[in-house]
């Protein structure tokens, strides 16, 4: 029997209406293979419930396997099933797994370290920063980028990893050819082809609010760690972290103010015993005993090559927090590497030019948007 022959009929299997991963996973085990399964419909039938079992016998009427597996197929979509070599291992391991999922670009590489990075969707400009960082450093590490896609921490950190020459993979609350949030297009295009999107959803399925927690179990089941940064007490967050510690996952969070509702969850999360992120090190250092390159110097425009060594020093010295001249020229002259007034602002009106930082009445603070 063919791989993309028994493929052709899992896929059937996986479309068919009323068919849950349990019932399919039970008709294969006992049919044999999938094919089987199919020219013998009568297992099929006697294995479903009533509605279900009328519902498969008119798919069946006017269903072509080997038809629409082509035409999955033809749209550069690719599929595979828990019964497949191909299926993803980290898949298997978690209760509940989808019986199959479908995915364009690549899977994540089982033999390859993956941390997901999710957080709060209205996020501050401490989040974006963060995100930024960390979604760029654990690429630097060559760490794959797991998230969600979604407008905000998610999109935000692996955006920033793309950028950094990795690899990163969303999952999906609707058909893996859907992209959702519309929003990030530029980012699903990009995941594409650098490293891939994925669902458990049929092709063309819409994005539903259901389908949005189940999607959560899979984000964490890719990962070897889960990365919170920013998240309120109540936020939909904290499901997917309930969600990686069934999985027995490593959970991290990014720590924030106290009096910063968008830190609550965070640091909610270390007092029950989550590992405190600073930088991607802490991450590297508690998985695997290594540090990556990237020791807290790092800062979003650290990789523009628009940037000449002065500016560079400058933007060394600016944060969230606006600054004055004056406490930059201080802050310089204190390093031994004084620089005249005029030319701070000077050069402070540069990097304000180049997006690299922005101007508050007669303040400067970094520009902490990864959508440059």
């Amino acid at each position: 029997m063919s791989d993309d022959r028994e493929r052709a009929y899992l896929y059937h299997l996986f479309r068919a209406p009323g068919m849950g991963a349990k019932t399919a996973i039970k008709i294969t085990e006992e049919a044999g293979s999938a094919e089987n399964a199919y020219r013998e419909h009568g297992l099929i039938l006697s294995l479903t419930g009533d509605k279900a079992r009328e519902a498969y016998a008119e798919f069946r009427r006017s269903d072509d396997p080997f038809s629409e597996y082509d035409k999955l197929v033809r749209q550069g979509i690719h599929f595979t099933a828990l019964p497949l070599p191909d299926y993803p291992e980290k898949l298997r391991e978690i209760p509940g797994p989808p019986f199959g999922i479908t995915w364009i670009g690549s899977l994540p590489d089982d033999n390859t370290a993956a941390v997901s990075v999710i957080g709060a969707r209205q996020c501050s400009d401490y989040g974006r920063l963060m995100a930024d960082r960390f979604g760029a450093d654990l690429a630097a590490a060559g760490i794959q980028v797991i998230s969600g896609m979604a407008v905000g921490i998610d999109g935000l950190a692996q955006s920033a990893c793309v950028r950094a020459g990795g690899k990163s993979f969303a999952l999906l609350g609707s058909g893996v050819d859907v992209c959702y949030p519309k929003e990030n297009r530029e980012l699903y295009e990009l995941l594409r082809t650098n490293g891939g999107v994925i669902s458990e959803n049929l092709p063309g399925t819409p994005p539903r609010r259901q389908l949005f927690p189940m999607r959560n179990r899979l984000i964490s089941a890719f990962c070897d760690a889960l990365l919170v940064i920013e998240a309120r007490k109540r936020s939909g967050t904290l499901i997917t972290v309930d969600m990686a510690l069934e999985q027995g996952k490593d959970i991290f969070a990014l720590p924030g103010r106290v009096t910063d509702a968008l830190s609550d969850g965070c640091n909610q999360l270390i007092r029950q015993g989550a590992g405190i992120a600073t930088c991607a090190s802490d991450i590297t250092d508690a998985l695997f005993g290594t540090r990556t390159a990237a020791e807290g110097e790092y800062c979003l425009f650290d990789r523009n090559d628009t940037l000449n060594s002065d500016e560079r020093i400058l933007l060394s010295k600016l944060d969230l927090t606006p600054r004055s001249v004056m406490d930059i020229s201080g802050d310089m002259e204190k390093e031994g590497s004084p620089r005249s007034l005029a030319v701070i602002m000077e050069l402070l009106m540069e990097l304000c030019a180049k997006g690299a930082a922005v101007q508050e009445g007669g303040y400067f603070k970094l520009r902490a948007s990864a959508e440059r």
